[in-house]
């Protein structure tokens, strides 16, 4: 081999070595930048759940302030119902949104302390259920009220074990209250689409007292069949001008006979005690979302999640 050719492959082995560490150094530069993204993200969530926690906390200290008679929404001393948006903090910004739940249905009681279907509850859920033109509303009370109590027992549209274990893959009926409402996604009977258009209308927590302040038309239209749409209307109407303060201006605004059909089992209110508290901490490309469950009045944490 010539001189001049052996110049020539040594040059040809330089370039491809120079090559190889170019291609070499920048994936290893590529990984760097990779892992260190990766690190500032895992960071940046890390002190957004801290933020989210924070409003978690900020929403009950909103709550305990609330001294009023009253819960509503929309009004100038219900501070809770106004919520904090993207507020700044530090590097980066927190959201609170607080919603009562008293407005709500509350599943469990379908079913009373002694395990046996409470017909009012269960009567109130089906004409809910009829509202929202969902499908066999006596089946899906039935399938509710098996999932709750404790016996083995299937209700006539219901199921038990004997049901579920059959499913693929196997599971067993709950036999206690519902902890989160995501559980009526294994109940017999409830779907993608009944479940979410229920949702909005119902709770898993609840004193069993309606605030007629936050019910829905939907809700107060269910709430007792001795009224009529016109009867809630009417109460809409008035509510729209301001909050009702006590159930006395309640029963003065709307009269007598409406409020007696709606308040015959005793369970009206104006008031809340279980609430939502959805928070949302932001920091840079970090995100973290935390829902939490409080008694107002006892300061009480029942529920918490973080997403």
């Amino acid at each position: 081999m010539k001189v001049g050719d052996e110049r020539g492959m040594v040059l040809l082995l330089v370039l491809v070595v120079v090559a190889l560490l170019s291609a070499l150094l920048s994936d290893f530069a590529f990984s760097t930048l990779i892992d260190l993204r990766l690190t500032e993200t895992f960071r940046d969530t890390a002190r957004a759940e801290y933020l989210a926690r924070g409003g978690i906390t900020a929403g009950r200290m909103i709550l305990q302030i609330d001294r009023n008679s009253y819960d509503a929404r929309n009004d100038p001393s219900e501070f809770w119902s106004v919520g904090v948006q993207s507020y700044p903090l530090a590097e980066g910004a927190i959201s609170v949104q607080i919603d009562d739940l008293d407005g709500l249905l509350p599943l469990n009681l379908l079913v009373d302390s002694q395990g046996n279907q409470n017909l009012v509850f269960r009567d109130r859920f089906i004409r809910l259920c009829q509202e929202l033109a969902l499908v066999n509303p006596e089946a899906l009370a039935d399938a509710l009220s098996d999932w709750i109590d404790k016996d083995q027992v299937a209700n006539p549209g219901g199921a038990e074990d004997s049901y579920y274990l059959s499913q693929d893959p196997p599971y067993s009926a709950s036999n206690a209250p519902l902890k989160s409402l995501d559980e009526l996604y294994l109940i017999r009977g409830f779907d993608q689409e009944s479940v979410a258009r229920l949702k909005p209308f119902v709770t898993s927590y609840g004193t069993g007292k309606l605030n007629v302040n936050t019910a829905s038309a939907e809700l107060l239209r269910s709430w007792d069949a001795g009224t009529s749409s016109s009867d809630i209307d009417k109460l809409l109407d008035l509510r729209a001008k301001g909050p009702f303060k006590t159930l006395n201006d309640l029963r003065d605004q709307i009269g007598i006979n409406i409020y007696t059909a709606l308040n015959r089992n005793l369970d009206l209110s104006v008031t809340s005690n279980y609430y939502l508290i959805n928070s949302h901490g932001q920091m840079n490309d970090g995100a973290r979302r935390m829902q939490a469950i409080v008694a107002k009045n006892k300061d009480q944490l029942l529920w918490q999640k973080v997403n």
